[in-house]
């Protein structure tokens, strides 16, 4: 489902009888969510599974899934974090359901690197691609918790929104990313032999 379709879905809660609605999200709160945080999740999602098309498509679902939790609306309720942290999820999820196909684009990889010049692409590129498929090999291999870290905070997440979206003390958000660094660099360099 495209965002456009989602925000047009909207404009038909007006004509729902008053109990329905209640168990709706209020279109004004839903529609200000999205414009506050649909960039931003698409951006870490990007970053997750490599492709611009296929992260707004996680993050259109992800909304989707938001807008089917309309409790979420009341307050003391974290939507940014639920958010951040179902779109970095459904990311880890897509790039593990998709290893065979990278495998495969990884084999053409080395195919168009044995056939050189005859290549279109530059030899930067391919080194660049072949980087980040390594980078996803070792999220791959990283516990979902870890891997979800990472992300968020390679996506431009601060420690506090970390601790939200994780629901975790902003005091531990430090040391959990050190330690999910340091379990990438084994994860990383274990790939490289």
């Amino acid at each position: 489902m495209d965002a456009l379709g989602l925000m047009d879905d909207l404009t038909e809660l007006e004509a729902l009888p008053a109990p329905a609605a209640s168990r709706v999200w209020r279109e004004a709160a839903f529609a200000a969510v999205f414009r506050q945080h649909y960039a931003r999740l698409v951006g870490m999602v990007v970053r997750v599974v490599g492709e611009r098309a296929l992260a707004e498509e996680i993050a259109d679902d992800a909304f989707w899934k938001l807008y089917q939790r309309p409790a979420l609306q009341s307050d003391g309720h974290n939507v940014a974090g639920w958010l951040y942290r179902t779109g970095s999820r459904m990311g880890i999820d897509a790039l593990r359901a998709r290893q065979r196909r990278r495998l495969g684009q990884e084999r053409v990889a080395a195919e168009a690197e044995r056939a050189g010049p005859a290549l279109e692409a530059p030899l930067g590129a391919l080194v660049r691609l072949e980087q980040a498929a390594a980078v996803r090999r070792a999220l791959r291999r990283l516990k979902p918790a870890q891997a979800q870290i990472l992300v968020l905070r390679h996506s431009g997440l601060s420690y506090q929104e970390i601790a939200l979206a994780l629901r975790m003390r902003a005091s531990s958000v430090g040391t959990t990313l050190a330690r999910a660094e340091a379990a990438f660099q084994k994860a990383f360099h274990k790939g490289e032999v």
